[in-house]
């Protein structure tokens, strides 16, 4: 319906119908510009066309296949938690263990034959400079971009020629020995456990019924283009400040700031879980009106064991807890983020997977650093999974790392392309989650060439660059084989959560 105001009389009017009531002459208004209808009205017509949202059934057996993998999960950490604590051993205070086993003195440290100096020495993060006959020390970071890099330095060229030979020699002498293949397994095993059952869950959340839901935020395909912008910025501010501002408080605040926030993200999971296990949801103990948040009593006991956490990683840097935080915050993720639809999945990847590529292996030519590695070593906060890989050197495990957004990321994707597959049983079109299945095994893939190419070439790697291209095609192809490609196209998730929003402005105005 179009709605016109002419003098005193407002005429309905239907398209292609004539006119039931005769305008009224008055005295000649001026000419009205802009909108001919009010935004609230106009917002109430468009909001009346649309059909309410009807959640698909809950796939049969939904239930026990989370609650299994969640067990799966909480096993598959406990078992690799103990197998990286158990490469721990006894090295004596001033004495560092070379790659061999064999101890020096830590002041006997030659940075020409091993590089730069470790933790334990005095010059930590140094490297010494000679000038006419005399030697002073220097930050590493205070190195000019161009060099020259003398021995101490990361960046030595004789010494990444080094480097770069012994490592290609310890994969080849450890590819089918227990030793190398642990710490691969353990990336494989927890990221895939991670973004499945994230996936799950959020199917579940996504069938639970109208009353007792609760709405989600969902991403469109706006939100999604300005995803790699947004990350981008964050990520060169980061570098920016760790490297001219990397003073010790600045790096505290940031890790203070990541880690409450997942102290937070421990206590939502906890209670998302234990309703799983009750089949129901906990009763709102308080609501925070400013944060328009509902509190549970199981939110505030999870959050104070998250404290507990946060706490114990303040004080030791415990990597356990490290990936613990992770993994929470990937699962939290999953589940209470919606992508609207495919397109804005594929835009998210797509934009995400040049993101990824460029400050890996773009940034360093640009800014004479490579800025994704550099926040993500430098930074001692929970945004990345750890692997123990050995326990060496001055008696500190050496890691190999994920980034949290190698599994949010293409897990959102996945996530939604599991809600597809629940709307598909629920249409009877389907028996079982096709799409998730195909996909998770792409997504297993895309992580094991990642690991390989990572160990041919000794460099680190955009995880996205593999990632993305397995997974959308991956799921193209299911959809192109199945012959829902235009259905699947068109299918878009509703934001539950601007319904909720014009719901709550209501009653208080009717108050």
């Amino acid at each position: 319906q179009h709605v016109f105001g002419t003098g005193s009389c407002f005429i309905i009017k239907r398209a292609a119908e004539p006119s039931t009531c005769r305008a009224v002459r008055g005295p000649r208004l001026p000419k009205r510009t802009g909108k001919r209808t009010r935004p609230a009205r106009r917002k109430q017509l468009l909001t009346e066309k649309k059909p309410a949202f009807v959640p698909p059934p809950r796939p049969e057996g939904l239930r026990g296949s989370l609650l299994r993998t969640y067990a799966v999960l909480v096993g598959s950490f406990l078992v690799f938690a103990l197998l990286g604590e158990s490469m721990k051993h006894d090295i004596p205070e001033g004495k560092f263990e070379k790659r061999d086993g064999t101890l020096i003195n830590v002041a006997d440290f030659d940075p020409v034959a091993q590089g730069p100096f470790p933790k334990c020495h005095p010059h930590f993060g140094e490297h010494e400079v000679t000038s006419d006959g005399s030697s002073t020390w220097v930050k590493n970071n205070d190195a000019p971009s161009g060099g020259p890099f003398p021995p101490g330095h990361p960046e030595n060229p004789d010494w990444i020629e080094k480097s770069d030979a012994i490592q290609k020699k310890i994969w080849k002498e450890t590819r089918f020995k227990w030793e190398g293949l642990q710490p691969n397994l353990h990336l494989l095993t927890l990221a895939t456990l991670c973004v499945f059952l994230g996936c799950k869950h959020g199917v579940w959340c996504f069938t639970e019924a109208k009353e007792s839901r609760q709405a989600n935020q969902v991403l469109q395909s706006g939100d999604a283009a300005w995803f790699p912008v947004m990350g981008s910025c964050m990520l060169f501010g980061l570098f920016i400040v760790l490297k001219y501002l990397g003073k010790d408080w600045v790096k505290m605040a940031i890790t203070c700031a990541i880690t409450t926030a997942c102290t937070f993200g421990v206590g939502t999971n906890t209670d998302a879980i234990f309703a799983l296990l009750r089949n129901k949801t906990s009763p709102v103990l308080l609501r925070i009106p400013v944060l328009d948040e509902k509190v549970t009593l199981l939110q505030i006991l999870g959050s104070l064991v998250g404290a507990a956490m946060a706490a114990c990683y303040f004080l030791t840097k415990n990597w356990i807890v490290n990936n613990v935080f992770g993994v929470s915050f990937c699962l939290l993720a999953m589940r209470s983020v919606d992508l609207g639809s495919f397109k804005t999945g594929a835009i998210l990847l797509i934009g995400l997977f040049f993101y990824d590529v460029f400050w890996v292996f773009g940034s360093k030519s640009v800014f004479g650093s490579n800025v994704m590695v550099s926040v993500a070593t430098g930074l001692d906060a929970p945004i990345k999974l750890m692997f123990p890989r050995a326990f060496t050197g001055c008696g500190l495990f050496q890691h190999g790392m994920l980034g949290l957004g190698d599994i949010a990321v293409p897990g959102l994707f996945i996530a939604f392309m599991a809600k597809w597959d629940a709307v598909k049983m629920g249409e009877k079109a389907s028996s079982s989650f096709v799409y998730l299945n195909c996909i998770m095994v792409a997504y297993v893939l895309s992580l094991i060439t990642t690991v390989a190419i990572m160990l041919i070439f000794n460099h680190a790697q955009p995880a996205l660059l593999y990632i993305v291209p397995y997974i959308l095609i991956t799921a193209v192809g299911v959809a192109l084989v199945r012959g829902e490609f235009k259905d699947l196209w068109a299918y878009s998730i509703e934001d539950e959560t601007e319904e909720e929003k014009t719901k709550a402005t209501d009653e208080k105005k009717s108050k």
